[in-house]
C-alpha cells in the first residue's frame, strides 16, 4: 500500500521508461502485487505494459478530482502502486503528490532540466509541509554520461537540493533503454544490456528503501 509517484515538470526526463521499467522490476523481479496508475495525457507508460503483456493492472486517469478519489481505493488493493505523471506541474500532479508516499524525480543533466527539477523539488516541499513530510522525495540523474564534467555538475546541484534524498545510482544514458519501448521489452529482455539492468536494480533499491 504504498504509493510512489514519477514527477517533474517537463516531460522528455524519463518519468515513463522509469515508470515501466520499474513496474517490471516490482512484478516479475521482485514478485510485488501492483498497480499502475498513467496519470500523462501521452499514455506512454500504458502502451509500454501493454507491449510488455505483464499481468499488471495499468488504469489511465487523468482528471484530477478522478485521482483524487481513486487513487486512495485502488492502493488498498496492491503493495505498490506506481504512478507516472504528466510532465508538468498541475492540478492532477498535486493530486497524486497528495496522497503519494514516496515522490521520484529523474532528471538529465542538463541546465534546463535542472531547473525544472529544482522547481518540482520546490512544489514536493511545500507538500510536505503540509503533510508531515510526506512524500518523501528523491531524486536522480537519468541519461548520464560517463567521466563528464556536465554529470559531476549535476550531481552536486542534486546534493545540496533540500527535502529530497539524491539517490547515489545514475541511470547512464544506454541504447538499450532507448530501444526498449519500440522492441516492447525492457532491459531485462534485450540482450548486452546487463550494465543497464544493473544500473536500475540498484536505482530501484534506493527507491524501496526511501520507502520504508
Amino acid at each position: 500500500m504504498t504509493v510512489i509517484a514519477m514527477t517533474n515538470l517537463k516531460g522528455g526526463v524519463g518519468k515513463s521508461s522509469t515508470a515501466a521499467h520499474f513496474a517490471y522490476w516490482l512484478s516479475i523481479i521482485k514478485k510485488k502485487k501492483i498497480l499502475v496508475v498513467d496519470a500523462d495525457g501521452q499514455g506512454s507508460t500504458s502502451t509500454w505494459l501493454e507491449g510488455l503483456d505483464l499481468n499488471v493492472p495499468c488504469h489511465r486517469i487523468t482528471d484530477p478530482d478522478t485521482l483524487a478519489e481513486e487513487i486512495p481505493r485502488l492502493e488498498e488493493e496492491v503493495e505498490y502502486l506506481v504512478v507516472d505523471n504528466a510532465g508538468n506541474l498541475g492540478e492532477a500532479t498535486r493530486c497524486t503528490l497528495l496522497t503519494a508516499k514516496i515522490a521520484v524525480i529523474p532528471v538529465t543533466p542538463s541546465g534546463l532540466d535542472l531547473m525544472s527539477a529544482a522547481t518540482a523539488v520546490k512544489m514536493v516541499r511545500q507538500i510536505q509541509k503540509a503533510r508531515s513530510g510526506l512524500p518523501k522525495a528523491g531524486i536522480f540523474i537519468n541519461r548520464g554520461m560517463k567521466n563528464t564534467r556536465l554529470l559531476r555538475e549535476a550531481q552536486e546541484l542534486l546534493s545540496q537540493l533540500e527535502g529530497v534524498t539524491a539517490f547515489k545510482q545514475i541511470i547512464y544514458q544506454r541504447q538499450a533503454i532507448a530501444d526498449a519501448f519500440l522492441q516492447k521489452t525492457t532491459v531485462w529482455g534485450m540482450k548486452g544490456a546487463q550494465d543497464g539492468a544493473e544500473d536500475y536494480h540498484k536505482l530501484f533499491n534506493e527507491i524501496l528503501r526511501l520507502a520504508k
